[in-house]
């Protein structure tokens, strides 16, 4: 009879480790005998009391044999309560009989029988996951990564997910479905059907295809207000705090993240005037040497801008000429004192934030120029 085997699958997104964790039960078990050789428990738990009767049914389900004797496959499948966090999965309770389940790894499987965790999140400092480090079997595909790598590794996938299909997008037609959709894979793959059904098959995807039949991701809900923010849309501004006020994003984490978005916009723009950078085609390019200046507030930037998408900064460099240096300046000090008082006073915090912005956005470009040329006369 073979030897047991042990695998834990882990990582942040979910649809990833769904596909690794089926690849492992295709290796294990074939196909005609997972009626009686595979024993699924679901892991997607919300109680305690769930996740008891969970992980017992994992540890009864390692020790028994399969319906005609011998070994078999258990596979504790979306064991989200790993990761702890919340009231629920935080209980002594939980930890308690995620202790239980790791004595029982530890004790080893009777011979034949192999086990596989699938989740999204599991502490790498636990001593469930150095159980399965321990013994080389783990696929760890990566969790907490920095927004910028997880967008990288959404622009990796994104390839190969097109190729499924034979689509084909542009550069720059692939940066505006990932600002549209977002990171997350399993809507980037449901927008993606979305497309072939839309033109007929395979082929090339389009600018316009995008904005006519795909959905705009949860991510890329706070991207849509931080760019109506530069491109001074009050109406596209108040559209998507309306949205993201429906998903109960807190203010003072879009506060934040406007910031971000302003102190790009400020460097940006002084790059502008100073003919640092240009554009053409859609693309920026960066002046080859550099003065001094330059180099000093790009680098001390979280993210240097220069390592950006071309396609990405150009979209920037064309939000930071709807403002001038004052005026993004003047924002950055309205963001500040919105944070203060976002943490200080009662007041209703989505009337500040909104508020605060259509102050710094004015109103419609429309009536900003007929305002302008008023002033002017």
């Amino acid at each position: 009879m073979a030897e047991s085997r042990l695998q834990l699958v882990c990582g942040e997104d979910e649809y990833w480790v769904a596909e690794k964790a089926k690849a492992v039960v295709d290796a294990w078990v074939p196909e005609a005998d997972r009626a009686f050789g595979l024993e699924i428990i679901d892991g997607r738990v919300d109680t305690v009391d769930a996740v008891v009767k969970a992980v017992r049914q994992c540890v009864e389900a390692m020790q028994t044999t399969s319906f005609f004797g011998g070994g078999k496959t258990v596979w504790l499948r979306n064991a989200e309560f790993l990761a702890g966090g919340g009231r629920s999965f935080d209980s002594q309770t939980v930890k308690e009989m995620i202790a239980e389940l790791t004595e029982r790894i530890k004790g080893g499987l009777p011979e034949g029988h192999a086990l596989l965790i699938s989740a999204r999140s599991v502490p790498r400092n636990s001593a469930l996951f150095k159980v399965f480090q321990k013994n080389g079997a783990v696929s760890d595909l990566g969790s907490g990564g920095k927004p910028w790598e997880i967008e990288k590794a959404a622009k990796e996938n994104l390839g190969h997910l097109l190729a499924r299909l034979g689509l084909e997008m542009s550069d720059g037609v692939r940066e505006a479905f990932l600002a549209r959709v977002g990171v997350d894979t399993r809507l980037i793959l449901q927008e993606i059907e979305k497309l072939s059904l839309y033109r007929g098959g395979p082929g090339k995807v389009t600018a316009d295809m995008i904005e006519a039949v795909t959905s705009v991701g949860r991510e890329a809900e706070a991207w849509d207000l931080t760019d109506a923010f530069g491109e001074r849309d009050p109406g596209k501004l108040t559209g998507a705090l309306r949205r993201l006020e429906e998903q109960d994003e807190p203010p003072i984490k879009l506060s934040a993240m406007l910031d971000g978005r302003v102190r790009d916009l400020i460097v940006l723009r002084v790059a502008l005037d100073n003919r640092w950078v240009s554009v053409s085609a859609g693309r920026a390019a960066w002046q080859g040497n550099l003065p001094r200046e330059a180099e000093i507030a790009l680098t001390a930037m979280t993210h240097d801008l220069r390592s950006q998408s071309p396609f990405i900064v150009a979209k920037r460099v064309a939000q930071a000429g709807n403002y001038t240096l004052n005026e993004l300046r003047a924002a950055r000090h309205h963001l500040m004192e919105l944070r203060e008082k976002l943490v200080s006073t009662t007041l209703d915090a989505r009337f500040l934030l909104e508020t605060t912005l259509l102050k710094i956005v004015g109103p419609p470009k429309g009536a900003r120029k007929a305002v302008t040329e008023s002033r002017a006369r």
